[in-house]
């Protein structure tokens, strides 16, 4: 099996008028998850180590149960290593910065961000507001076909 190739990696997309929209995407002692909250849901931190989703649980004989957890996640673990591939695929090609003019009226604006970290390495931030790489959307597409 190939070495997953990203720890974690959160993406965002909004502006500070109507808020932003999250796809968080965690790899934790052995087990995965995505999870993607909108606009009017709290921020969540990717490195709490309480943020997490995971199953099967198991009590204390050791049997396995599935947690019912209130919040809606997909469970990523067997799919990590492809998904990792993929998406750093995308990121790898991408620079830094778009910053493209910003608008005098904050709502007009389009704020994206993605946050990531590869192990063994520091954490990285690719960001732009009003300014995109040309396969953005190919990447939010692949991002959000997890949750469906």
């Amino acid at each position: 099996m190939k070495q997953a190739r990203l720890d974690f990696l959160v993406v965002y997309r909004g502006n500070l008028v109507t808020g932003f929209d999250y796809i968080y995407v965690k790899r934790h002692e052995g087990h995965a998850f995505w999870q993607s909250r909108d606009k009017r849901q709290e921020v969540k931190n990717i490195l709490d180590i309480d943020f997490d989703y995971y199953n099967p649980h198991f009590n204390e004989k050791g049997e396995s149960f599935k947690w019912r957890y209130q919040e809606p996640w997909v469970d990523m673990t067997t799919s990590w290593d492809a998904f990792a591939q993929e998406a750093m695929s995308y990121l790898n090609t991408w620079m830094s910065e778009y910053h493209g003019p910003s608008h005098m009226d904050a709502s007009l604006n389009d704020e994206w961000g993605v946050r990531y970290k590869a192990p063994g390495e520091h954490e990285r931030i690719i960001w732009g507001l009003n300014a995109f790489p040309a396969n953005l959307q190919n990447f939010m597409a692949f991002l959000y076909h997890f949750g469906q």
